[in-house]
């Protein structure tokens, strides 16, 4: 479509700039057909987008030149569903995607992820749309099988997560979600069991039985469960329970003694994935998470990770992008500041320190190097997982993100005033 505009000289305050006589939409128009597109920014945000429309029009009948200038516009005047509209009429899917993110338009923003072959953007979108079987399936076609537990476990659906976890070999995910799973629905037999047996494998007996016995209290399917009561039944005989164990066999119909497969009873062994009992009080308590829901701060807990340190091995080196942050549960590791004949020891951090946490949430190479002193286990999250974490969980992210924003000024404070 053609346009015939005619121009004038505006007074001194324009500094003697040719600019078209017209509307707002032609006036804008002509700004972006020469590419001006701070000069249209900024007349686009003084008539408040009234030529919104207009512009959207454009793309339809526009140059691509012309309709990247929109685009351009759209985004830096911060009108992001006009800008994801026209991204998506170029074809120029990651900027949509990312834009309609901006709008909390999550579905559209996960379409726009998937056409740009971003599959595990598009799963976190889908999620963020509450669509939770479209997100843990392609998770699982990207093969992110740590992320579809987490997806699953943030939908409420434990005793699923617990399956993904387990078939990871991640005891620490399985079991948070089996407590949750149970908590939920406390006559649930499969994860009871499965809960149960986790816990007297690695000594937690007494804890085992008495989680059998709340299930068959809450279920009258559960009171009648051969697989339940056999099992609990062999735990009480392996706590010198004789009598309480026979009586628990004789509740079990003869027609099901033989019904399923009971667990096995093993010596108690240790849990070098599972971290340390107070571990999870120990992450409640740094700063930056410590405004959390219990909700919320469950859900971290998920997503970390231990990792073991022999004495000298490195968690952190300078110059290096930050990987993560790391609380330690066991142990001490030393903080050195510089490189080389230079590094001098800054401080020495023992259970319950952490190192690492600007890394969560800014950009950047690290500045210190941080060594194992003794044999340590440190909690681990990394910053993709983080991400993905505060990406999901919203009102965590604010807190953290404001939490975090008056540490660093006290920080800063605190280091203006020591000079």
């Amino acid at each position: 479509m053609a346009h015939s505009l005619e121009f004038e000289f505006l007074d001194d305050a324009s500094g003697g700039q040719l600019v078209p006589v017209g509307g707002p939409l032609l006036q804008l128009r002509a700004l972006l057909v020469r590419n001006e597109v701070d000069a249209a920014v900024k007349f686009y945000e003084e008539t408040r987008g009234s030529s919104r429309e207009g512009l959207l029009q454009e793309m339809v009948t526009g140059s691509f030149e012309l309709k990247k200038s929109i685009a351009q516009m759209f985004k830096r005047a911060r009108d992001f569903g006009a800008a994801a509209t026209t991204y998506e009429s170029l074809r120029l899917d990651a900027e949509a995607a990312a834009a309609w993110e901006q709008v909390n338009e999550f579905a559209r923003s996960a379409e726009a992820w998937k056409r740009a072959g971003e599959i595990t953007k598009a799963a976190s979108a889908y999620e963020r749309a509450g669509r939770i079987d479209d997100a843990v399936a392609l998770y699982g076609q990207a093969g992110s099988r740590e992320q579809m537990a987490e997806a699953l476990a943030r939908a409420g659906e434990y005793e699923n997560a617990a399956g993904v976890y387990r078939a990871l070999d991640n005891l620490h995910g399985e079991v948070e979600s089996l407590r949750l799973c149970v908590s939920k629905s406390p006559g649930a037999i499969a994860p009871t069991i499965r809960l149960a047996e986790l816990m007297s494998n690695h000594g937690h007996q007494d804890q085992a039985i008495e989680l059998l016995m709340n299930c068959a209290r809450s279920s009258t399917e559960a009171r009648g469960d051969a697989t339940l009561l056999e099992y609990l039944a062999r735990l009480l005989e392996a706590t010198n329970n004789a009598a309480a164990a026979a009586k628990v066999r004789a509740r079990i119909p003869p027609a099901k003694k033989e019904e399923k497969a009971v667990p096995v009873l093993r010596a108690a062994m240790p849990l070098p994935t599972t971290p340390a009992a107070d571990a999870y009080g120990f992450l409640k308590a740094l700063p930056m998470f410590s405004e959390l829901s219990m909700e919320d701060m469950r859900a971290l807990f998920r997503v970390c990770v231990q990792h073991g340190f022999g004495p000298g091995m490195h968690l952190i080196e300078p110059g290096q992008a930050g990987r993560g942050l790391f609380l330690i549960v066991d142990g001490q590791v030393e903080v050195f500041g510089g490189s080389g004949v230079e590094s001098r020891l800054l401080n020495t951090l023992g259970v319950g320190g952490y190192v690492g946490e600007i890394s969560l949430l800014l950009d950047g190479p690290t500045s210190a190097r941080v060594t194992a002193r003794t044999n340590v286990k440190a909690l681990f999250i990394s910053r993709e997982a983080f991400r993905q974490y505060v990406f999901n969980t919203p009102s965590a992210a604010l807190r953290i993100y404001r939490l975090f924003s008056t540490n660093l000024a006290e920080r800063v404070r605190t280091l203006s005033a020591a000079r």
